[in-house]
């Protein structure tokens, strides 16, 4: 019978070192548990900073868009405005080109006649 009674203390002994060893993994495992949901969480937090930071850069890249279009449409009309300002410049000088030319060609038929009569003129004015 001793050997009876020392099977029957072993068996608890194993018994209970089992159920040790089994409390141990329990509580391992809802530590891991405990650590995977604390990850999701935080998974789940840094998702919604991006989201929102997401978000917030389709608004700016929206507004940058409607700015662009705006400037666009301001540098056409000013694209229109510094062609018709170029024409007048091109105009103005051109005017003043032939300007020079008449202004030439009449000071030099006046000099040509005053050159040519003179003489003349001289006589005329001594005369008087």
């Amino acid at each position: 019978m001793a050997r009876a009674s020392g099977t029957g203390s072993r068996r608890a002994m194993s018994q209970t070192s089992v159920e040790r060893t089994l409390g141990i993994l329990l509580a391992k495992v809802e530590g891991i548990e405990k650590a995977i949901a604390q990850a999701d969480d935080q998974a789940a937090t840094h998702r919604a900073t991006v989201h929102r930071r997401l978000d917030e850069m389709v608004g700016e890249v929206g507004d940058l868009r409607a700015e662009v279009a705006t400037m666009k449409a301001d540098v056409k009309d000013s694209k229109a405005i510094t062609d018709e300002v170029k024409q007048w410049k091109q105009r103005g000088i051109g005017a003043l080109f032939v300007s020079g030319i008449a202004g030439t060609a009449i000071g030099g038929t006046a000099m040509a006649f005053v050159l040519y009569w003179w003489e003349a003129i001289m006589r005329v004015l001594r005369q008087a």
